[in-house]
């Protein structure tokens, strides 16, 4: 409860602090002025009011974020509002007024979208409830559901018509890209995308094998979701808490930070966790697992499409700065014809010419410093899944599927990386 209406608790990127998304109209300007309560009546200290920024606009959209104390167990899934499909199943879900005294005053409804325009949803609900039925509920939370899960969509914020006796059934609900305009105009920590929430939502973006036939290689890829799922329900951290462990060392760029969030990266590295786990042959990959292979096995992203091979001394120099003697570093990136490991010749070239002692002479090597160059094992994701899987497409019906296909994955991938 948010005052006399209704909100929804998200995560931030940051352990300060967590957000309450409510409607404009049902906050107090004064921070301390703010009455919060959680769904068991506990009180929740508001930090600050952040109001929807007036730039542009004759007049404030009517949505706001109240900064909170960090509440640690939100777990919340995210929606877009564009990609919700048409007539999208909504519930809205809040305090109503008329409920709040007894002994269940969280309420739903349900019903479907109407239209999604410009960020905003406009809702209809099942049964047509009037404003008496439905005040309360400004600021509770719209959500969709899809195979069993809620996914928040958005912040129901007033009923669509203007006149009271004519407001019967239609709810308007402002998308959560607008909560993101919030909290980005007040400088404060972003909330986490959909996809940083839960390696979840990327394991059927894994292992896209571009084979002649696929159904040569659907039960290896089903055996290698099944491990994914595994690793996700016995303790993978999701992937904003990696994120935020190791920032800007996932990155062959790490000027760019941005890439930080992209997709294609969290799907590379649900593929990383996954083959890590053959290879170890283990069945839990938690925060302790993670930390315990940083030092000998890492992957590191770039959104560059050009020939990876072409930056070895890069990646070369980013493997001595994170990894052990006798360490893996695999690359990913667009590259879709890259090439599995670099040449010998070229991997030589480079590291003695990165080998040079300074202040000894041009043609000075720090054979010390050689050895270590040459004990990294460098691997690119794509070229793994070609010369592994794609090349070997045929090879894999030949086995039982699960366990001997796993097997014979696993072999081919430490031929090239072990």
């Amino acid at each position: 409860m948010v005052n006399g209406g209704s909100g929804v608790l998200v995560n931030a990127m940051t352990n300060d602090y967590s957000y309450v998304l409510t409607a404009g109209h049902a906050v107090e300007a004064d921070a301390a002025t703010n009455v919060v309560t959680d769904h068991q009546g506990n009180n929740i200290e508001v930090l600050e009011v952040l109001p929807f920024p007036k730039v542009g606009r004759k007049n404030p959209l009517d949505c706001a974020v109240l900064k909170v104390a960090h509440q640690a167990d939100v777990a919340q899934r995210s929606w877009a509002a564009s990609d919700l499909p048409h007539r999208a199943n909504l519930t809205v879900v809040g305090f109503p007024e008329t409920e709040r005294a007894s002994a269940e005053p969280v309420k739903q409804w349900d019903g479907h979208s109407t239209s999604v325009a410009d960020e905003l949803i406009v809702f209809t609900v099942d049964g047509i409830p009037g404003v008496d039925v439905l005040k309360g509920i400004s600021g509770g939370g719209v959500y969709h559901v899809d195979n069993g899960y809620p996914y928040l969509v958005g912040i129901e914020f007033k009923m669509e018509a203007t006149r009271r006796g004519n407001q019967f059934g239609r709810v308007e609900c402002h998308s959560l890209a607008r909560f993101n305009e919030i909290v980005t105009a007040h400088s404060s920590a972003p909330m986490i995308p959909a996809h940083l929430e839960c390696f979840s939502r990327m394991r059927e973006m894994i292992f896209e094998f571009n084979v002649v036939e696929q159904r040569n290689v659907q039960d290896l890829k089903a055996a290698l979701i099944n491990i994914a799922d595994s690793l996700i329900s016995n303790g993978l951290p999701p992937p904003y808490e990696i994120m935020k462990k190791y920032k800007t060392q996932l990155l062959l760029d790490p000027k760019h930070a941005g890439e930080l969030e992209v997709r294609a990266l969290w799907v590379a590295y649900l593929e990383f966790v996954v083959i890590s786990a053959l290879m170890d042959n283990v069945g839990v990959t938690d925060g302790l697992y993670i930390e315990g292979i940083e030092k000998r096995r890492r992957l590191l992203y770039t959104s560059d499409t050009s020939n990876w091979i072409g930056r070895l001394e890069e990646v070369l120099k980013v493997a001595r700065k994170l990894l052990d003697r006798n360490g893996t570093l695999i690359v990913a990136s667009p590259d879709i014809a890259a090439k599995p490991f670099p040449p010998k010749f070229r991997l030589e070239g480079v590291i003695s010419n990165i080998s040079v002692v300074p202040n000894q002479g041009p043609l000075a090597i720090d054979n010390v410093e050689g050895e270590l160059y040459s004990s990294f094992k460098l691997a690119h994701l794509e070229g793994l899944r070609s010369s592994c899987v794609i090349e070997q497409e045929d090879e894999y019906p030949k086995k039982f599927p699960g366990r001997q296909q796993l097997q014979h994955f696993r072999d081919k991938l430490n031929e090239i990386i072990t």
